[in-house]
């Protein structure tokens, strides 16, 4: 059941008030959150619901294994491998195997392995690195193994189930520690976010899916290399007006539910060189790459060379954990040669660039790499590439309505975005002042603007693929 599907919002209607209501029953209140991630989890597959059932008892196994064995660098390895191996097995299974076949084609040998025919759940991604956190956090003995309840609690609490932010699980078992019951913190916040969340997807990024990017990128010998260029700029807008507002949204849930979500966004397309955007975009995931992956590997302590192929290999990482495809070992790729450059060129003590020059070669080269992240395979991204700048491509004619528009939506982006943080207090400040009345009019008005404005059926979040 996806977050912006009317029936979702109606059982939100349902839940919050009961949910509130067992405040005083801390337990109680708890049970029900536990159950109703697994109810949600259940709604897109009982099966679903049964493997993360146990995989999280597995978790629960594995972690009083390394409460008992403090220290010792074996159980640690043993545990993570058999985490992530879940992964590997439910998401790259397959993908190995037609890469095994198609070297094997290519070497002229006749192998012919058996199909991995096994749906991953969904977010399982997510799911995976939240695990990790709680068995590290075990390990390094920075907080007491978990009762059984509370660990599965933590890896079905259902606003970041499906597709994150990455919850690091001190940070959720110290806000359960606090013993704050469970009503809704900072209301005003939480509906902003909500609304908010709700128009990029539900409006914004749904027209540049259904204007500009779905045709281009299905067909892109059909249109002319201006379109080609729009379709590239109008999904570096898709993609973080999709996952941003999917992360306003499950944050704006989880506060009514009296929890807090790490900051997963910081205005990313203001960056203004690739190592700025990463700490900008995906923020939850890029950190944990930091602190779980790089940061062990050696990070920046062992020279500068050794400190670049950490880099890459956290690049590759990130690329390979949003898919089982090429395109995005490539996209993570990209930017793993992208910030080593940037490491290079600062290390060379080159000069800076305007703030204007590298704000726009930054964007450029974002754009060019979601180009691959997109595009169902590396031959697709290729087609797409080429018919941007090949001069046997004929421009074709421009739908200039639509063409307006998406320059008028990056405009007005751009410019909100140097402002985000000051609209948002003002908002929330409003929304904290005014009456009742004017508060339940004011989300009348919006309610309504967007059951007129977004299309029909329930569009998709992009990251719930991961």
């Amino acid at each position: 059941m996806s977050f912006v599907s009317p029936e979702f919002a109606l059982l939100c209607l349902l839940f919050f008030p009961l949910y509130w209501g067992l405040a005083a029953y801390p337990r109680a209140q708890k049970t029900l959150l536990l159950l109703s991630g697994y109810a949600l989890y259940a709604s897109w597959d009982i099966g679903f619901a049964l493997q993360l059932l146990v995989y999280s008892l597995g978790i629960c196994v594995l972690g009083a294994w390394l409460a008992r064995a403090p220290g010792r660098r074996l159980p640690v390895a043993v545990a993570l491998a058999l985490c992530v191996g879940c992964l590997l097995v439910f998401k790259y299974a397959e993908f190995a195997r037609t890469s095994l076949m198609a070297v094997a084609e290519g070497l002229g040998w006749a192998w012919s392995l058996p199909v991995w025919d096994v749906v991953a759940p969904v977010g399982i991604s997510f799911l995976t690195f939240q695990a990790i956190t709680y068995l590290v956090m075990v390990s390094r003995q920075a907080s007491p193994v978990r009762p059984w309840p509370q660990v599965l609690l933590f890896l079905c609490f259902w606003p970041t189930l499906f597709a994150g932010p990455i919850l690091r699980a001190e940070r959720f078992f110290a806000q359960l520690d606090a013993g704050t019951p469970g009503r809704p913190r900072d209301s005003a916040l939480a509906l902003y976010l909500l609304v908010l969340g709700a128009t990029q997807k539900l409006v914004l990024a749904s027209w540049l899916a259904d204007t500009w990017v779905d045709p281009c990128f299905k067909s892109p010998e059909l249109y002319g290399g201006l379109n080609l260029i729009a379709a590239m700029f109008a999904y570096t807008l898709q993609i973080m007006l999709d996952f941003g507002g999917y992360t306003w949204i499950v944050t704006g849930l989880a506060l009514l539910l009296g929890y807090e979500l790490p900051v997963n966004f910081r205005q990313p397309y203001l960056a203004r060189n690739l190592s700025d955007f990463w700490t900008r975009w995906h923020v939850s995931l890029s950190s944990f790459i930091r602190d779980y992956i790089y940061i062990p590997m050696g990070g920046n302590r062992r020279g500068f060379a050794r400190t670049q192929v950490n880099v890459m290999f956290g690049m590759l990482l990130s690329g390979a954990w949003h898919g089982a495809s090429w395109t995005f070992v490539v996209w993570g790729l990209l930017h793993g040669l992208g910030v080593v450059a940037v490491n290079g060129y600062k290390h060379c003590q080159g000069p800076a660039l305007p703030a204007w020059l590298a704000h726009c070669l930054t964007l450029l080269f974002v754009s060019v790499a979601w180009v691959f992240f997109r595009a169902d395979s590396l031959s697709g991204a290729g087609a797409l590439l080429q018919g941007m700048v090949s001069p046997s491509t004929a421009w074709g004619s421009v739908p200039v309505g639509p063409l307006c528009a998406l320059v008028a939506l990056a405009v007005v982006w751009g410019v909100l975005s140097r402002h985000a943080q000051t609209l948002q207090t003002q908002v929330v400040n409003w929304v904290q002042q005014a009456s009742v009345w004017a508060v339940g009019a004011a989300l009348a008005v919006c309610v309504f603007a967007l059951i007129a404005l977004s299309p029909s059926g329930v569009p998709g979040f992009i990251y719930y693929r991961f």
